[in-house]
């Protein structure tokens, strides 16, 4: 794995636990967040969109090699 493709995965998953995160905490029943809370929902939020992008350049790498 080069280190683009690594990159691309990195900013896939960061933009990801951005959105991710807004939708956690908008369906979160609680409004009192404690520190260890909203830190639970971005560190899950961020394992989701990780698990989301890579998801997405295996299929984006397998379609490419399809093609030739």
């Amino acid at each position: 794995m080069n280190l683009k493709r690594t990159g691309v995965i990195l900013l896939g998953a960061l933009a990801m636990t951005i959105v991710l995160f807004f939708i956690d905490i908008n369906f979160y029943n609680e409004h009192d967040f404690t520190k260890d809370n909203v830190n639970e929902i971005l560190f899950w939020s961020f394992v989701r969109g990780l698990v989301i992008s890579i998801a997405v350049n295996i299929g984006n790498y397998y379609r490419t090699l399809q093609k030739k």
